[in-house]
């Protein structure tokens, strides 16, 4: 809530969030709750599907499209308002750049390691593209978060994809560690019996 609030989005603007994992899925629909036109795109199409479960049908495989000139042909040439990078390391940056509009901006979200990437400077320079970081959390979104999560606006709990009991907290952590197409968030449950992966999305089919 406090990325998309940086971004300064406006009515009508469109947005595009590149990764949709859980966190890219979460940023997505509060930058259309903001009020933007979300594209989303993702290297697996399994995430994809997860994310138009959520509404966001406007979608981009990135392993078969080219994301920036996807996003120009559906913009009229323009490129996005705003862009979410919702992935981590740097080599995406680049791409975020390039598929935001001039005068555009470029949340970066999950860049939380010191190193260095490229970047044309005179996109910034020239093309008055504008960079902005967020991390954690703000208390002045809290109340407004508390009211997000027990309105039930988004179901939450459908971006759990594995459940594990206590005594598979091994696997559990290997696979948040490695992630595959299909797991999003993973959970540890202390008490469960159930064995770990299962889970149903919002159609109802086991990931």
């Amino acid at each position: 809530m406090k990325g998309v609030e940086a971004l300064r989005l406006r009515r009508g603007e469109t947005a595009l969030t590149i990764g949709q994992g859980p966190i890219g899925i979460l940023l997505s629909v509060l930058a259309r709750r903001a009020g933007a036109t979300l594209i989303t795109s993702d290297l697996y199409p399994e995430r994809l599907r997860i994310g138009s479960s959520f509404g966001l049908e406007l979608t981009i495989d990135a392993s078969r499209q080219n994301v920036v000139e996807r996003v120009r042909e559906l913009t009229e040439g323009r490129g996005a308002d705003a862009v979410i990078l919702a992935v981590g390391g740097n080599s995406l940056i680049r791409t975020a750049i390039d598929a935001a509009r001039p005068g555009g901006r470029v949340l970066l979200f999950a860049q939380t390691q010191h190193g260095e990437a490229m970047i044309d400077p005179a996109a910034i320079c020239v093309d008055e593209k504008t960079l902005v970081g967020s991390y954690s959390a703000s208390i002045d979104l809290q109340e407004e978060s508390i009211r997000f999560v027990m309105n039930r606006e988004m179901d939450l709990e459908r971006l759990i994809s594995h459940r594990f009991p206590l005594s598979e907290s091994m696997q559990a952590l290997d696979l948040a560690a490695h992630p595959q197409p299909s797991s999003m968030k993973i959970l540890i449950q202390p008490g469960s019996v159930e064995a770990g992966g299962s889970v149903q999305t919002g159609e109802g089919a086991a990931l």
